[in-house]
């Protein structure tokens, strides 16, 4: 599931930067796959809870699991919702903000892939780095808006469009966000009594 949520970022920045329609239409199909994956860990997860009746770290642990696998289908819905930008602007973002798109785009799947490591092996430096490196990402976001509100005063008229813009950055700082979610639900089950994998 979480590969597929990171695929499907990938696929949606380049869709956006290439004008590639069928990858971006590729985003959308996989996100039902995407859904299908959280509904059965979901079901998994409440199974596991009902029939084994864990205790204590266990049911912690799946009580967190529970709340990853949202934040991960998010990554999921974020990137459909690049993926619609990038059908909208039909080709046309702005030359001069695509290496800044996919830089951001570079730098928010590496925190998200990151913070599924973390879920299967935790490591207290890995949480940090992930936390810690939100501000780059928040840094990044505000730099590009920023750019993007110089164009719109340049060319008022194609606001619109430019807005679409805004948003495709906006989506990929929430994938960050929900790998920063991740860290912290992370760093609270394991510095809450489970000790560091």
């Amino acid at each position: 599931m979480g590969s597929d949520s990171c695929d499907m970022v990938r696929y949606a920045v380049e869709a956006t930067l290439n004008g590639d329609m069928e990858l971006a239409a590729r985003v959308v199909q996989l996100d039902d796959r995407v859904d299908d994956f959280e509904r059965s860990a979901l079901n998994k997860t409440v199974v596991a809870v009902m029939q084994e009746a864990p205790v204590a770290a266990d049911l912690r642990f799946l009580v967190s699991t529970i709340g990853i696998v949202g934040e991960i289908e998010k990554v999921g819905d974020d990137a459909v919702k690049l993926a619609r930008r990038a059908t909208k602007l039909s080709g046309q973002f702005p030359t001069e903000l695509k290496v800044a798109l996919m830089e951001l785009g570079e730098q928010s799947r590496r925190q998200f892939s990151s913070s599924i490591r973390l879920y299967a092996e935790y490591s207290a430096p890995l949480a940090r780095d992930i936390i810690l490196g939100d501000h780059e990402i928040d840094t990044a976001y505000s730099q590009a808006r920023d750019a993007v509100f110089g164009l719109i005063r340049q060319n008022p008229e194609a606001t619109p469009h430019l807005v679409r813009t805004i948003e495709c950055f906006h989506a990929l700082e929430h994938v960050a966000d929900h790998a920063v979610a991740i860290a912290h639900r992370m760093s609270m089950l394991y510095e809450n009594g489970r000790g560091e994998g």
